[in-house]
């Protein structure tokens, strides 16, 4: 074995010693291979990472069945159909809005949304229909039924789901989420097509008229789509790289310049910050050692489905990652390879000024505090 591999890998099981060596004689090839090491193991921990997630991908992309009554869809209703700004569940950057209809004195409220495009329910297309849906009745009255109606190609086509047990109490919002697709419950009307779905409607019944309003917000058709399989392996090195790898080369910059600025502020002078930085960079395997151990931590967590609502994947994550250990491990393996990492930094401080080893650590750990403070500023 090359002498600079040694003395890379010495660094974990003999510090002192190969840390001795390494400051007589620095080389660039020692550091080169620890950043060959620890760059992969991050890419390595990028695509296990991405291997567990598949992100939510939505048709409409945006909230725009909701946000507009008319378009390239069209909203008909029963009754007088509005467009509500002030009652809405759904939070988007280009506008806040529900489609909300109002009946009065009847037994019976619809509303549909058609002149929408085709879009495909097959086994490859889309899983889920989401939705927000609320209904008042001013005579508190619940709805003996509540049906939803996918049309595929005319209105006398159609699937059809009841959703009576999915709604709230008068004047609530309930959010439902649907499965779609062939063998899902969905009973049919003339032969309608799981690759055509061209139109939604809702209606609610009552036993005895009043006056009626129902509301609509955050529909939309949406499917999971691995992250591997969005991004392409290419696709997680170049996030591997600029996610993990960027900020890692900036850590070791500054942590070295950190080193530097303490060590004078205690009397000790390291030389020049160029061949410090060369000497600090050894001390970075261990980033090598802890981010393949998180990879393999990781590796053992279950798939997990990444929403576009950040609320919604922390939920999941609370629910399926949170309470593994695995999981918690994970969290804490960076911090302890951190300390790791200034500890070693405190072994170079010994060697290179020969000082005792109360003021090297002195040195290390106050420079640790620094750069822990300062880092998330420079990334």
């Amino acid at each position: 074995m090359k002498m600079f591999v040694q003395e890379v890998f010495e660094v974990l099981y003999s510090p002192v010693k190969a840390f001795k060596k390494i400051v007589e004689k620095r080389d660039f090839k020692g550091v080169i291979l620890v950043l060959v090491l620890v760059i992969s193991a991050m890419i390595a921990s990028q695509y296990v990472v991405a291997s567990k997630l598949s992100l939510e991908t939505r048709t409409p992309e945006t909230d725009d069945w909701t946000e507009m009554l008319t378009g390239q869809h069209n909203w008909t209703s029963n009754g007088l159909t509005l467009l509500d700004e002030s009652d809405y569940e759904m939070i988007n950057l280009d506008g806040n809005h529900s489609i909300s209809s109002l009946v009065p004195e009847e037994t019976s409220i619809w509303m549909k949304l058609t002149d929408i495009e085709s879009i495909s329910c097959s086994e490859e297309s889309q899983k889920e229909l989401f939705f927000w849906i609320k209904w008042i009745n001013e005579e508190e009255s619940s709805p003996t039924s509540g049906t939803l109606k996918l049309f595929s190609g005319s209105e006398d086509s159609y699937f059809e789901s009841d959703i009576t047990s999915f709604l709230s109490s008068s004047g609530e919002w309930a959010n439902v989420t649907l499965t779609v697709g062939s063998d899902q419950g969905w009973t049919s009307s003339n032969s309608p097509d799981w690759q055509s779905i061209t139109g939604l409607e809702f209606t609610l019944d009552w036993s005895s008229s009043a006056n009626l309003t129902m509301k609509i917000d955050g529909l939309f058709f949406r499917k999971f789509v691995p992250l591997l399989e969005t991004a392409g392996v290419g696709g997680v090195v170049q996030l591997g790289l600029l996610n993990l790898g960027v900020p890692f080369i900036m850590d070791w910059i500054l942590w070295s310049a950190i080193l530097l600025v303490v060590a004078k502020l205690f009397q000790e002078d390291l030389g020049r910050w160029a061949n410090l930085l060369v000497i600090v960079g050894y001390t970075y395997i261990t980033s090598a050692v802890y981010t393949l151990l998180n990879t393999a931590f990781i590796a053992t967590l279950p798939p997990m489905n990444w929403y576009i609502d950040p609320v919604l994947t922390q939920a999941v994550l609370n629910e399926l990652w949170v309470p593994l250990p695995a999981y918690t491990v994970s969290l804490y393996l960076p911090v302890i390879g951190s300390i790791w990492t200034a500890l070693l930094a405190a072994v170079v401080v010994y060697q290179m000024v020969e000082t005792n080893w109360r003021k090297a650590l002195t040195i290390s750990l106050v420079a640790f505090g620094v750069n822990f403070i300062l880092s998330p500023l420079v990334q």
